[in-house]
């Protein structure tokens, strides 16, 4: 690759930035720089199929993460080679002119480039944190070339890791409580910046919005779990490793309880969903920028997705409306949902894990309940909160079933850098 910063009179005789022999990935004879390292053509065929083409996610072969290549440079393990990739700072818009190892002159590469030029027009290349365009052409003709929208989040796991390892401030009257009621107690920190009067309308979301939302969602399910003192004692990895799948199940039905919250006291309309504590937005009115995750028009996207109302669980609104839980119950049912889906996906220990935890919450539950009324027979309002967890997985399943038939016809154009983040992202 030729130093961008060598003097342009020089440029045709300058000599290309040193490259490895061998192919940093699995050690065989380099054929160029691709994606950003030196490899050889057989994995540069590798990332480009499993991170461009295609969405796929690995498991590791021996269950470690730490597999490696034999003395014939050959793979058993997708995951690890993959972690390898991204390791090496492969990135799918990374891509060199000079990749191979011989070199074109800069007059060489002009006249190339004016030829292509004019059959295609570069769109403008956005620059965004934790997001990247692969590429987006425009041809003369008015049609447009594939383009891949690829999110780097580990800016957001970087940053969930950080908050999982900070211990949260405890006033002395809650060290002696019970885990649901310190639970609880996070889930009143992170709503403090509920705004409730006069809830700002949000008419757009686009690719900043989404980002954001993420960004801001994931902090604030790692800051209610760290409530919970049984899930701090865990190691790193597993605290991290359950985050990472149950961020956005906390995030959507917690929205949901606010929605019917704010409904309730007439602070929102009918038609309206509280989308951040900042932020509501109008089914009749909001507008959702397609272009930078389809090639495709809004009314196509719009067909999978479905109608607004059902996508934001409308239905489970009026019913949370209904039951009217408590903060203490809807705590439960946070960690019921989280913790139950979280657990059957990852299985092994984390969910033995899950399931202690679980029941932990459930003698927290059951004194909660005596507590307020020696007489109550509560088994009525859990039948109704556990009710309200399975329809929310119902009609995510349903969702799902849409976003799997866009995902079949190529619909959507979205690659992610660790895409087990949305296991449970409808």
């Amino acid at each position: 690759m030729i130093d961008s910063s060598s003097p342009s009179t020089s440029s045709s005789s300058s000599t290309p930035k040193s490259m490895s022999e061998k192919c940093l990935v699995c050690f065989q004879p380099a054929h160029g720089n691709h994606f950003g390292a030196d490899c050889c053509r057989a994995c540069a065929a590798f990332f480009r199929r499993v991170f461009v083409t295609h969405k796929q996610q690995f498991e590791c072969r021996k269950g470690d993460n730490r597999c490696a290549p034999d003395v014939f440079g050959r793979w058993i393990c997708k995951r690890c080679r993959a972690d390898k990739c991204f390791q090496l700072g492969m990135k799918p818009d990374n891509i060199q002119r000079n990749r191979d190892r011989f070199v074109c002159s800069e007059n060489f590469y002009s006249a190339k480039r004016r030829k292509l030029d004019e059959s295609i027009i570069p769109l403008s290349v956005e620059r965004f944190v934790g997001r990247k365009t692969i590429y987006n052409y425009s041809l003369r003709d008015g049609s447009k070339m594939e383009h891949i929208t690829f999110f780097d989040l580990s800016p957001i796991i970087s940053d969930a890791d950080y908050i999982l390892k900070k211990t949260p401030k405890i006033d002395n009257k809650l060290k002696f409580k019970s885990s649901l009621e310190q639970l609880t107690h996070g889930l009143r920190v992170v709503r403090k910046s509920q705004v409730w009067e006069s809830l700002p309308e949000m008419r757009k979301i686009g690719k900043a919005e989404t980002w954001k939302n993420w960004v801001e969602e994931m902090r604030r399910a790692g800051k209610w779990i760290m409530h919970f003192e049984e899930f701090r004692e865990l190691e790193q990895e597993q605290k991290l490793k359950i985050l990472k799948c149950m961020w956005h199940l906390f995030t959507r039905m917690e929205r949901i309880a606010m929605t019917a919250e704010m409904r309730s006291q007439k602070l929102c309309e009918n038609h309206e969903f509280v989308f951040d504590p900042e932020r509501r937005i109008n089914y009749k009115q909001l507008e959702i920028d397609t272009d930078w995750f389809s090639d495709q028009s809004h009314e196509v996207v719009k067909s999978f997705i479905g109608p607004l109302h059902i996508w934001f669980c409308d239905q489970l609104i009026i019913e949370f409306m209904e039951l009217k839980p408590t903060d203490e119950e809807l705590t439960y049912m946070l960690c019921n949902l989280c913790f139950h889906m979280t657990g059957n996906k990852l299985g092994g220990r984390i969910q033995e894990i899950l399931e202690r935890l679980q029941d932990i919450l459930a003698n927290d539950l059951h004194k909660y309940y005596l507590g307020n009324d020696k007489n109550s027979r509560y088994s009525h309002r859990l039948t109704k909160m556990l009710a309200l967890n399975r329809k929310y997985q119902s009609s995510m399943t349903a969702r799902r079933q849409g976003i799997f038939l866009a995902d079949t016809f190529s619909i959507f154009r979205v690659k992610m850098s660790h895409p087990e983040m949305f296991l449970f992202s409808c």
